[in-house]
């Protein structure tokens, strides 16, 4: 059996039964009591193989144990059930004591022979060796020790020991065909036939079958692999510490990285058995089994939620169920629908569902959500500290990951725990979420009462968070569930007195609070509105830009909405539309202005937002006499007026600042006034931010666009939503075509329209990280609602596929992947510029052509160190599932690296680019081709390539071989002699990377001579297998080393057109009798194939039945 997993050449059927059998033998080993006490250190019940040095306990237990075996067989002899056993257990077991006993008696023997013959020889020498009597004495003394030691480990009661064994033996050997009655048990037997299975050699093989099963999870077969890993889970199920081990944690580690799903599943049901259970085994690998929640399999991902969700009940550390909730909640927004609902599903489970030990003074108090009561200490200290650690995994997360797609995520879980389809689950759902609430606030009032957070019992639980972090927590779940947040608003007041001192995230978030809860807060006293309206005019004066954006808001809806103090409001907003007038008149004059940019911002932003967020037109109609004091501004309206004044200061006579603040202003108000956005005036400005050197100007149109963007989206799903509750029915104003709605519900598309091309560019137009992060968003908005025709975006999208931002990166692949879905039929006809895209993008961020690799350096090395991923692999996986599209992308790579020699732009020296047809030449040579079909398609393109525009070339350079010389008389050269040496090196590059297919696939000449694209049935479906030859699997450039450098010299050119005509020539040589290159006349062809046929080319069937040497000879006979 371990013969047939040692050879490489075994039949896999039969290591697929050896390693099974070898996993139920390991099993039964290590499912024994006797190899269970032995590893622990309990050796009462094992048996030793008798030997002269064994004690005498020992011998007398073998004897009990082994004759309590034979008896109870010799009493089953009637029966035949114990045919033969007695035989050869006698057997095996008094040879061996006979040997012992012998054993002993020749030492016995021997020690008195050396003895005697010591004592002669002492007494005949004592005279003539006297010199040397001390050491001859020293020497017997410790000869006698040794013997007298031997004779003491078979003394007299050992022999006799052996002997009575020996007899006994020979009783049950003598009657071993007769029943005899007997006093032993069943148990009895059973307990003595697992003692002796310690005497057996396969008892102590369980470490040798270990290696062998730990050694057959590398295997090259998929069935092998998998099958290994249920032959370790089987072996653990007994012996869990095995996964322990470092050479089993090294071997499953790359099983979970695996290439076949099937083999990543099995490793995952391996760890997932015992991990959960094991605090020691899940520390060791929950690193590496949790990144597989983000695997390509739905069944991987699927059982890797189960197990997380197992060890999150499990597990103590915080650090690790943070990280839990994490990939968790992540998984809510997953493509697939069953994955999302398994979500969703564990989520509520592990932090929504409720026990029910709630001591309350009554039912109603305990679940009635409308009290303002502090639920949460009601709770029994128990369900208090059960609430705490959820409050504190729940702030965590959303700690942890500052991004708007996760707090929209937890957004959404709240959202359909809360209106789930069970009574029951939404109503303890509703109940949590009330008391993860007051667990918040309770945990802020001791923050400020004392220096210690949380109580004694708590704090072992959850730890410390500070105040910022949960005042974040609370702004998510404000905008969630607003009511019962407003509870407890009121107390929030203090951290917007502290003014200056408070911290500007805290003040950002107390803010956010308030805004999204004021309407809420159930009979709020004047008292508190008045502080609250102070507190909020305060901060406009001196708060930075963050702060203003979410305090006006708050303040317009504050007055507007309880305590109609207009007059400070109006006061505010006349002061600052007055100065920026002021402003405007003297620079207009041509004067210079007054305001410093600091303070001219301010007035620009307090006059925007307090226009945006409060409605003075409607105000004043209905209530004049407030209202008369913003007739002084203007007569019409406010909106047009400050839209004129935002207008002026973003040109060019302001500084920077000035106009980027003006800027978002404007982007303001075309969120909320649409028609706006569409004018000359607004679209001038936009133009000429585009146009402009700035990125700050570009990168504020971007974030005008996304605002808009997120704003009108968030507006339909609104209304979408309040129409499917409230069950309203299609309005037939809405299917005619209301103009008004229609006029405002169009800007959007109509501006990314207008200015997508735009927006693209200044995405790729430097490596500006902001820009870039808002210019992908605005794409991917765009995408997702359907703006503009997605062709427009794919070249942009493909690039940013190769992104080393891992957010974009991620995004941009599940978007490419969605359009492809959706769009089948055409999104892939611009895939060509797609890529040339992409490696402009990488040379940009690279800095240099020459660093632009084609080989992805985000992808995964650890499962095939050997085998690097191709950069464009995500856009050939899509394509693999259609042979016809899949040729078609490989044949648009190749016929990228040619070139044509009869067109204007091949005049120009710089027209061919040698590092883009690298970047194309190395990811072909690291995607990852499963079919021969496939290789062969590449080699058969890259020969015709070769065969056409190479040989033109050759013939071409051979032609001007003898004007090189010219150099050493200093001609200069034409950029025609230019241009064909840097198209020489394209030809080299396609050289190379045939060479490389041919080598790394182990197909043959012969082979890619007979393939036929329009008749490849035979390779179709013949799976082909990568092999690693140096230099880390990459592709080599030493025989074409100016694919990596310049050629700036008229030298470096002649070196490479020598070693292009060299090249050229040895293919040529070897094409001599071959239709690689030329056809039966001599006429050289593309691809070197005639479109004649040849009844002297085999066919596939034929083909398939040949040797490698025979499909040589018929190569040569078909000439």
């Amino acid at each position: 059996m371990l013969d047939i997993l040692d050879e490489e050449k075994s039949d896999i059927s039969l290591k697929n039964m050896a390693l099974e059998s070898a996993a139920q033998i390991a099993s039964h080993i290590a499912q024994s009591r006797q190899f269970r006490d032995s590893r622990v250190g309990n050796n009462t019940l094992d048996l030793e193989l008798i030997s002269p040095n064994s004690s005498l306990e020992s011998i007398c237990r073998f004897r009990a144990t082994t004759t309590t075996l034979l008896e109870y067989l010799q009493s089953k002899a009637a029966s035949g059930e114990s045919t033969g056993a007695i035989p050869l257990y006698v057997g095996n077991w008094a040879s061996s004591l006979i040997a012992t006993l012998l054993k002993g008696i020749r030492s016995d023997t021997l020690d008195g022979g050396k003895m005697d013959d010591s004592d002669t020889e002492s007494a005949s020498s004592d005279d003539e060796h006297s010199s040397s009597e001390d050491d001859s004495q020293t020497s017997d003394c410790e000869a006698s020790k040794q013997h007298k030691g031997m004779r003491c480990a078979l003394d007299a009661p050992k022999r006799n020991a052996i002997v009575e064994c020996l007899q006994a033996y020979a009783g049950i050997a003598h009657r071993s065909t007769k029943t005899m009655s007997t006093n032993c048990s069943f148990t009895s037997a059973t307990e003595a036939a697992k003692a002796t299975l310690s005497l057996q050699p396969l008892y102590r093989s369980f470490d040798i079958i270990l290696s062998r099963v730990t050694l057959a999870l590398g295997a090259s077969q998929v069935s092998l692999r998998s099958k290994a890993l249920r032959a370790l889970n089987q072996i653990a199920q007994y012996r869990p510490e095995v996964l322990y081990q470092g050479s089993v944690k090294y071997a499953i580690n790359h099983r979970l990285q695996d290439s076949s799903p099937q083999v990543r599943e099995a490793a995952i049901d391996l760890l997932g058995k015992h991990i959960a259970h094991n605090p020691e085994l899940t520390d060791q690998y929950y690193e590496f089994i949790s990144v597989r929640v983000l695997d390509k399999g739905s069944s991987v991902r699927r059982r890797v939620m189960r197990i997380l969700a197992d060890i999150y009940i499990s597990s103590d550390s915080m650090e690790q169920l943070i990280d839990i909730g994490v990939r968790l909640l992540q998984r809510t927004a997953d493509d697939e629908r069953t994955i999302r609902e398994l979500a969703f599903k564990t989520l509520q489970e592990l932090w929504f569902s409720y026990d029910k030990h709630v001591e309350a003074e009554s039912d109603e108090d305990a679940v009635a959500i409308e009290t303002p009561r502090n639920v949460f200490n009601t709770l029994s200290p128990e369900a208090q500290k059960d609430m705490l650690k959820r409050v504190h995994v729940m702030t965590g997360v959303v700690d942890t990951v500052r991004s708007h797609e996760l707090v929209d995520l937890m957004t959404g879980l709240f959202e359909h725990v809360s209106t789930g389809p069970l009574k029951s689950e939404t109503e303890e759902a509703q109940f949590v979420i009330r008391c993860v609430i007051d667990a918040l606030f309770e945990h802020l009032i001791r923050a400020e009462e004392s220096d210690v957070k949380l109580s004694d019992d708590a704090a072992a639980v959850t730890g410390d968070f500070s105040v910022t972090t949960c005042l974040r927590f609370i702004s998510t779940l404000s905008n969630i569930a607003p009511e019962a947040v407003s509870l407890h608003t009121e107390s929030l007041i203090t951290y917007l007195k502290l003014g200056s001192t408070t911290e500007e995230d805290t003040l950002v978030n107390t803010l956010c609070i308030f805004s999204n809860t004021l309407l809420k807060i159930p009979h709020p006293s004047a008292a508190f509105l008045q502080s609250l309206e102070n507190s909020l005019i305060s901060l406009l004066s001196s708060s930075p830009q963050n702060i203003l954006a979410v305090a006006v808001p708050c303040l317009c809806d504050l007055i507007e909405e309880l305590t109609w103090n207009y007059a400070k409001l109006i006061r505010v907003f006349r002061s600052c539309v007055l100065q920026l007038c002021r402003e405007q008149r003297t620079i207009s004059g041509g004067g210079k202005g007054t305001l410093t940019p600091k303070n001219l911002m301010r007035f620009i932003i307090l006059a925007g937002l307090t226009c945006r967020h409060f409605d003075f037109e409607k105000h004043r109609e209905q209530q004049k006499e407030h209202f008369k004091e913003l007739n002084q501004l203007a007569k019409g309206s406010m909106v047009d007026m400050l839209n004129d004044l935002l207008l002026f200061f973003t040109q060019s006579q302001n500084v920077g600042p000035v106009q980027v603040a003006a800027i978002q202003m404007l982007g303001q108000f075309h969120i909320k006034w649409p028609r706006l956005a569409v004018e000359p005036q607004a679209r001038a400005v936009m133009d000429r931010a585009f146009a402009s050197d700035s990125s700050s100007h570009k990168l504020q149109v971007l974030r005008n666009f996304l605002e808009f963007l997120r704003t009108d989206a968030k507006r339909l799903a609104k209304q979408e939503r309040e129409d499917r509750v409230s069950g309203r029915e299609i309005d037939a104003r809405a299917l005619v075509g209301n103009t008004g709605n229609m006029s405002e519900a169009g800007v959007g598309a109509s501006l990314m329209q207008t200015y997508l091309d735009r927006i693209i560019e200044a995405t790729f137009a430097s490596n500006a990280a902001p820009l870039r992060a808002a210019g992908f968003e605005v794409i991917s908005l765009v995408l997702e609602q359907g703006l503009a025709h997605p062709l427009k975006c794919m070249p942009a999208l493909i690039a940013l596929c190769t992104s080393n931002d891992p957010y974009i990166r991620n995004k941009s692949l599940k978007l490419h992947q969605e359009l492809s879905v959706k769009h089948a039929s055409f999104i892939h006809s611009r895939d060509l510029e797609g890529v040339r895209k992409a490696y402009e993008y990488q040379r940009q961020v690279r800095g240099r052509p020459e660093d632009v690799s084609g080989y992805d350096s985000n992808a995964d090395l650890h499962e095939r160190p050997d085998r690097p991923a191709a950069c464009l692999q995500f856009l050939y996986s899509l394509s693999r599932t259609r042979r016809t599209r899949r040729n078609e992308l490989l044949s648009l790579l190749v016929k990228a690296c040619d070139f044509d020699s009869g067109t204007a732009a091949y005049a120009d020296a710089n027209s061919t680019d040698i590092p883009f047809v690298r970047f194309v030449a190395e990811n072909m040579a690291g995607l990852e081709f499963k079919y021969l079909d496939e290789v062969l398609h590449v080699i058969y393109q890259v020969s015709s390539v070769i065969a056409s525009s190479g040989l033109n070339l050759y013939q071409q350079l051979e032609s001007e071989a003898k004007d090189d010389g010219d150099i050493e008389h200093g001609v200069s050269k034409s950029k025609l002699w230019w241009q064909a040496s840097r198209a020489s090196v394209c030809i080299g590059i396609l050289f190379v990377l045939r060479e490389f297919l041919k080598s790394h696939y182990g197909v043959t000449e012969s082979r890619c001579t007979l393939y036929n694209p329009s008749d490849a049935t035979s390779v179709r479906d013949k799976a082909v297998a990568w092999s690693a030859q140096g230099n880390g699997g990459r592709i080599g450039w030493s025989s074409c080393p100016f694919a990596l450098q310049r050629m700036e010299s008229v030298t470096d050119c002649i070196r490479q057109r020598k070693r292009f005509r060299s090249m050229m020539a040895e293919s040529l040589a070897a094409s001599e009798g071959s239709p690689v290159l030329a056809d039966d006349s001599g006429n050289f062809v593309s691809g070197g194939r005639s479109d004649e046929p040849s009844d002297a080319l085999l066919s596939a069937e034929e083909l398939e039945m040949l040797t490698m040497d025979d499909l040589d000879e018929a190569s040569m006979r078909s000439d």
